[in-house]
């Protein structure tokens, strides 16, 4: 009975222990993923990660393939990581983001669902610190040019917690608000070259919450709606330092512009004012592009210099 006892007790000591090799979670093609192996690192330093190459990948493959030790991640939660990018031809490194500043936030919730099902699923569950594998083909990855080598990402989650409370919705200021701004001297003012593009003049304090609009010179055309299509002379720089991020004065023509097809400060700002006026736009941002950004898009609260040149209405 003795030496029966024993050989149970080594052949459960040796099926917990490959248990313990195999208990990631895992979602798609998650077999090519078997032999990737992160070794060092922090949540400062990037790891070795090595694996077998070349990886094949057909699909969407994602497995943890470091357990972690913190909480459980859950849905609806905001989850930070930092991430190395290697190369699944060669296990070459593209690079990371250890040395990048902050780390990436990643909200784990229906949008992430719907966007990327197999990464949503193997996060929901999985353990702060874990090490997290995952590739697709890289013409499933939008916005990324058919000559960019396919990619291994290998993630580590550093926290999970409720996402902060979402910031209040913007308004429109109040006019009598938009005056006291303009007798402290407080608005965005501008300066025009011989050009006659314009120059901005950013006042030193922190952006409005609220889209602020100013009627710097008012036209005598008829008034635009939000159903209109505009014909615009523009530019618009980021709030926070200045730095102008598009201008129709530097093609040479103004621009055509649905008002129900562009950013909301844009509608919201515009709507009601008439064909020819000048317009100063003071947007937040979260009625410009966000905070952080989409790739390519400005960041932050913007302002923008606006002159309606023409409307037509929408067909």
């Amino acid at each position: 009975m003795r030496k029966v006892l024993a050989t149970l007790l080594l052949l459960l000591l040796a099926l917990t222990a490959c248990g313990e090799a195999t208990t990631g979670r895992t979602a798609g093609d998650s077999g090519i993923l078997d032999s990737v192996e992160v070794s060092g690192g922090s949540d400062d330093e990037a790891p070795t990660v090595e694996f077998d190459t070349p990886l094949d990948v057909t699909g969407p493959a994602v497995k943890t393939v470091v357990e972690g030790d913190g909480a459980e991640i859950e849905a609806n939660q905001q989850i930070t990581f930092r991430a190395v990018f290697l190369n699944t031809e060669d296990g070459a490194s593209v690079g990371d983001t250890y040395s990048e500043g902050e780390p990436q936030a990643l909200p784990v919730d229906d949008s992430l669902k719907e966007q990327d099902a197999e990464l949503y699923e193997v996060l929901i569950g999985t353990k702060v610190g874990a090490q997290i594998a995952y590739t697709r083909p890289m013409e499933a990855v939008e916005g990324q040019p058919q000559s960019a080598p396919q990619q291994l990402l290998v993630l580590k989650v550093l926290s999970a917690e409720d996402p902060p409370p979402a910031p209040p919705e913007p308004e429109v200021l109040a006019p009598e608000d938009v005056q006291k701004l303009e007798d402290e001297g407080q608005l965005a003012t501008f300066t025009f070259g011989e050009d006659g593009a314009p120059q901005v003049n950013v006042p030193d304090r922190e952006p409005s919450e609220d889209l602020v609009v100013k009627v710097l010179e008012e036209g005598a055309g008829e008034v635009v709606t939000e159903a209109d299509t505009i014909t615009a002379n523009y530019s618009g720089w980021r709030w926070e330092d200045g730095e102008n991020f598009d201008s129709s004065y530097s093609r040479g023509e103004p621009a055509d512009f649905p008002l129900n097809g562009v950013i909301q400060g844009w509608t919201e700002g515009l709507s009601g004012q008439k064909v020819g006026s000048k317009v100063m736009l003071e947007i937040p941002a979260l009625w410009a592009y966000g905070d952080p950004a989409p790739q390519g898009a400005p960041a932050g609260a913007l302002v923008f210099y606006v002159e309606i040149v023409a409307k037509a209405a929408a067909q």
